[in-house]
């Protein structure tokens, strides 16, 4: 299993480049339905390192999508 990686934190950070070795996952709003048998990381959840996570506050009624075009957003 490979270790969790902030969604935030961009393609090109590393966990020593955020500073965090915490790392939540987040559920924002789901967008399919799983079989109750299925097994996988669910399309709306997604990980936040400790100092982006304040991000995600407010945004779990969106889709994945949605709230990481806003906190991408906020980012830049």
């Amino acid at each position: 299993m490979m270790p969790p990686k902030c969604d935030a934190c961009g393609p090109s950070a590393t966990r020593k480049g955020n500073g965090s070795d915490e790392f939540t996952l987040v559920y924002f709003r789901p967008t399919v339905d799983y079989p109750d048998d299925w097994a996988g990381h669910p399309e709306n959840a997604v990980w936040f390192c400790s100092a982006h996570l304040p991000l995600a506050e407010g945004l779990t009624g969106l889709t994945a999508l949605e709230a990481m075009g806003r906190i991408s957003a906020r980012l830049r």
